[in-house]
């Protein structure tokens, strides 16, 4: 949103933006009157996903080049002589020159109409003698490039921006858009234009009605919205103005955990700050729509412990339940019997390296801080998916002999993605799939964010590891506010030239922050072992420990697995990993074949366990994949061929 010839003009990034979040939109038009001044900094993660945006799309230019397609960039001239306005005019006219003159591709074509402009990547001609628009029997359809791996809706949505400027010049509405996805698999995805536009409509109108005349005057603060978070933060130039503003006026979003529709629902009662949710009294009348009794309680309760943490400037934390013992398997009753064999471990990884993401360090810690940092470098040492294989097998190697000297040793981690990466990795890389599903079945890995959450309440804002390390006493030797985002440094040094790496530092500075978080977890596990004993003497009985789980497939499955290893090796036991003729490659994809549907099945199967196995009932009545919670209430019905039974679904309990 810009003023150009001293009127508003706007962009499809307006258009999604006011989609994402109307507070954004508010902003934008009080810094057009000069009533708050624009944000302008560096974001150092936006620009790496500006560069690798800049990359795919010369990538995809290339293709196109390569096609034997004729080529016409539009160049915007940037000449101080010119205003905005003759430069956004002079750009629309050449890009209106090279669709006369039938280019195949219009690279960085751009519109004008004096209240909407637009940057298509990409216009794409294509033959229509049956349907002639106003450049003759031909017409243009766009095409924009996106790093992300699958359409999405913002991204169709500022297409149909560019099509309808598209469509004025050359009378005649294209019949597809394309978007152009990012990764290996990505590719060029074609929608129909005619799917799309009437809701591109009715969003255009619902823009047009908060920006138009009969809109309410702009006006910072803004009267009529509240900058609550919603996914668009996390790219927002205006995320640290709201953040604070949120913070000023105590809101509700402070609260670890709280959803947007809880929010809702107690602004609805005149619950409006985290200090007045704190001593919100219980239980509600009526209840409140979309949530539980329980989970009114858990967030009414973690305002509490929020509210008094501040009024004691410390970090405090106290335990969720002081009545019953755990569940067997959950909370501190999922802590196995420390080992002299457990590890800790982390991984840092770059989703935007290689295609499609790189995990490029595994940091292992033994229980006597031995630190093992196994990098993601091939022989040359290159970070690529070649060393990624390497890494990932000689960490799932280091596991399972540990697991071999030790097999009551366990693997800690925080959060889940570890355990994730692990079996992404085994299925990228078809490698190590026995070991990673010993790991599995063995219960061999551990995530202390989810016996944390299950056990314990912190005056935290957020339950990840650098927020709970003050009730462990843990300083990192990496200060976050120097370090930075990991992403970042490793993106900076792969744009390092050769000769500058030696002398560059960031990789030993991941490496650090690395292995802070590996001894975090340490000592994270420490001290909830220190809270499981006293828990213990409060409730005056012994926390259990989960039970000893056989990582060993069935004797069934096991046999099977031997059957299709065999034959695998048969049809492609003697295939190179490079130059494969004809042959060898469809002996080779045969092979792959053999276990396709068994590795297909996994992912279910994963998250069978994890709703069975590491939830407890409360979080599967909140989750949306289970049903939990019901009760018997004994046989109905009964004839001599059949019996029912009635279960009582106790609905109050579910959003």
């Amino acid at each position: 949103m810009q003023k150009i010839d001293d009127q508003p003009v706007y962009s499809a990034t307006d258009l999604v933006g006011f989609l994402a979040c109307e507070h954004l939109t508010e902003l934008d038009r009080a810094a057009l009157l000069d009533l708050v001044e624009r944000p302008v900094g560096d974001d150092l993660e936006l620009d790496v996903l500006r560069r690798r945006g800049e990359q795919h799309e010369q990538k995809y230019l290339a293709e196109l080049a390569a096609e034997g397609r004729s080529v016409v960039t539009i160049t915007r001239d940037a000449s101080p002589e010119l205003t905005p306005g003759e430069q956004l005019r002079a750009a629309a006219d050449e890009t209106r020159r090279a669709m006369e003159a039938g280019a195949d591709v219009i690279y960085q074509a751009t519109f004008f109409d004096g209240r909407w402009r637009g940057h298509a990547d990409f216009l794409l001609r294509v033959p229509s003698p049956e349907r002639e628009s106003l450049l003759g029997p031909y017409h243009y359809e766009v095409a924009d490039t996106k790093l992300a791996r699958h359409v999405k809706a913002g991204a169709v949505l500022q297409i149909c921006v560019y099509t309808d400027l598209l469509t004025a010049v050359q009378g005649l509405e294209p019949a597809w858009l394309h978007v152009v996805l990012g990764g290996s698999a990505g590719g060029k995805r074609s929608l129909r234009v005619a799917d799309y536009m009437a809701y591109y409509r009715s969003v255009k109108a619902r823009f047009d009605a908060a920006v138009g005349d009969a809109a309410p005057p702009a006006a910072y603060p803004s009267a009529h919205t509240y900058p609550d978070p919603v996914e668009h933060c996390e790219v927002c130039r205006w995320a640290v103005l709201c953040k604070q503003r949120r913070r000023d006026d105590d809101h509700l979003s402070l609260v670890a955990g709280i959803s947007r529709r809880q929010r809702q629902g107690f602004v609805g009662r005149g619950v409006e700050t985290l200090a007045a949710l704190a001593v919100l009294p219980l239980p509600l009348v009526p209840s409140l729509d979309g949530s539980s009794a329980s989970a009114v309680e858990r967030v009414r309760d973690q305002a509490r412990i929020q509210l008094t943490g501040r009024e004691r400037n410390a970090v405090i934390s106290e335990f969720l339940d002081l009545e019953n013992v755990p569940e067997p398997g959950t909370g501190l009753a999922g802590l196995p019997p420390p080992s002299p064999g457990d590890l800790f471990f982390d991984i840092e990884g770059d989703p935007f390296a290689a295609d499609d993401g790189l995990d490029y360090l595994f940091g292992v810690m033994d229980v006597d801080g031995t630190w093992h940092a196994l990098w993601s470098r091939d022989p040359t040492s290159e970070f690529n998916l070649d060393g990624e294989k390497a890494a990932f097998e000689a960490v799932v190697d280091l596991f399972s002999a540990r697991m071999w000297t030790y097999p009551e040793a366990h693997i800690y981690h925080f959060a889940p993605y570890e355990p994730t990466a692990l079996k992404r990795l085994m299925g990228r890389h078809a490698t190590r799939e026995n070991e990673v599903d010993r790991l599995l079945r063995g219960g061999a890995l551990v995530d202390l964010h989810r016996v944390v959450k299950q056990s314990i309440r912190a005056s935290v804002e957020s339950y990840g590891i650098k927020s709970l390390e003050p009730l462990y006493g843990f300083t990192r030797e990496i200060d976050l506010r120097d370090a930075g985002s990991s992403i970042v440094a490793f993106e900076q040094w792969l744009q390092l030239g050769e000769g500058e790496r030696p002398a560059a530092d960031h990789l030993a500075r991941i490496e650090a922050y690395n292995r802070d978080d590996v001894v975090s977890n340490r000592r994270l596990r420490d001290w909830l072992e220190e809270r499981r004993d006293e828990l213990a003497e409060v409730l005056g009985s012994p926390i259990p420990r989960p039970g000893p789980r056989d990582p060993e497939p069935s004797p069934g499955l096991n046999e099977r697995q031997q059957e299709v290893a065999d034959l695998a090796e048969r049809l492609a036991g003697d295939v190179p990993e490079e130059g494969r003729t004809p042959d060898q490659q469809a002996r080779w994809l045969l092979a792959q074949l053999l276990s396709w549907h068994r590795r297909e099945k996994k992912s279910a199967w994963w998250l069978f366990f994890h709703l069975k196995d590491e939830m407890t009932d409360a979080e599967r009545i909140e989750a949306g994949e289970p049903i939990a919670g019901l009760e018997y209430e004994g046989v109905v019905e009964e004839t001599p061929h059949s019996r029912v039974h009635r279960y009582r679904f106790p609905l109050q309990d579910y959003d």
